[in-house]
């Protein structure tokens, strides 16, 4: 059985996204490429590819671990329990079924897909919980959580002696979600959530964390009026697009890569998760764990505040 202990978070880890690939042929090469570049993690769920085929994804992501024989060494973030099944009965039915897609027996990390604020978060912990003492998970946490919700499983994990939520996955990047993407997602890029991460040591695995192809528009309308607009659009995030492309020029990086930086360089752990759907575009995000950005450069490309970096 593979180690179920996740590993110590450290700042140049990223986890792959396995939403976009439901075809083993569109999958493998991208698998491939980002293994052959030093991956290790992905981030799946019982959710992803439903409406074009249920489990999909997950079943297409299990073939290409069986059919390398890396199903011992990949470390795997699976998430389920999704709204309207937000409920503690339906987790371990959801994580039974994921593990059979995916031809695995164990998950280094599980998560709630999204709340549900009517049951106490004492139930959702006692269940999680249980998964991981009978060692078919090997630590838990939540995603699209609120910080209060967060903070209470934490509490009553604290308060009962039990193990702790260890991770969290919302949305967070270098330009801000003005609306959510989806029903029900959150983000964690507000000063309370940043505040809470630095003290609390709960790992923060963000989603959309290179902002969506934000970094990649061709021009300043694009994000003004396109397909990013609603989600994206704000004066505030066009000036973070503009002096990302004016550094990332300067540097000889891509801006998108650059971004990637700017969410890995956080003074909390963060192990953001990245969903490139081509080759080259997995080498253009593992090409950028090689930079660190110190805090006057990322205070810049956030706020504009300070020395233009050199």
């Amino acid at each position: 059985m593979t180690d179920l202990i996740p590993p110590a978070p450290r700042q140049q880890t990223v986890v792959l996204g396995t939403s976009s690939f439901g075809q083993p042929e569109r999958a493998f090469p991208v698998y491939d490429a980002y293994w052959s570049a030093g991956g290790r993690a992905f981030d799946t769920a019982w959710l992803y590819g439903f409406d074009y085929g249920p489990g999909c994804c997950e079943r297409a992501f299990g073939e290409w671990a069986d059919s390398r024989g890396l199903n011992d060494e990949v470390w795997v973030l699976a998430k389920g329990a999704h709204t309207p099944e937000c409920s503690p009965d339906r987790i371990e039915i959801q994580l039974d079924e994921s593990l059979d897609r995916m031809r695995r027996g164990d998950a280094a990390m599980y998560m709630l897909h999204r709340d549900n604020e009517d049951v106490p978060v004492g139930e959702f912990v006692t269940a999680l919980v249980d998964l991981v003492k009978r060692g078919v998970i090997g630590g838990y946490g939540m995603s699209n959580w609120t910080l209060p919700r967060l903070r209470a499983a934490v509490g009553y994990a604290g308060r009962h002696g039990l193990p702790a939520p260890s991770g969290v996955s919302n949305q967070f990047s270098l330009v801000e979600m003005v609306n959510p993407i989806y029903p029900g997602t959150i983000s964690a890029n507000t000063p309370d959530w940043r505040s809470w991460l630095e003290s609390s040591g709960v790992v923060l695995y963000p989603w959309a964390s290179q902002g969506r192809g934000c970094h990649a528009v061709a021009d300043d309308d694009e994000l003004r009026t396109g397909p990013l607009a609603r989600s994206w659009y704000s004066e505030a995030n066009l000036e973070r697009v503009r002096r990302t492309r004016l550094l990332a020029e300067r540097w000889g990086v891509s801006p998108t890569g650059l971004a990637l930086a700017w969410t890995r360089s956080r003074p909390f752990p963060v192990s953001p998760l990245i969903g490139p759907r081509q080759v080259d575009e997995v080498h253009d995000s593992m090409a950028a764990l090689d930079l660190v950005l110190d805090p006057a450069a990322s205070r810049w490309l956030e706020t504009g505040e300070g020395d233009e970096p050199r």
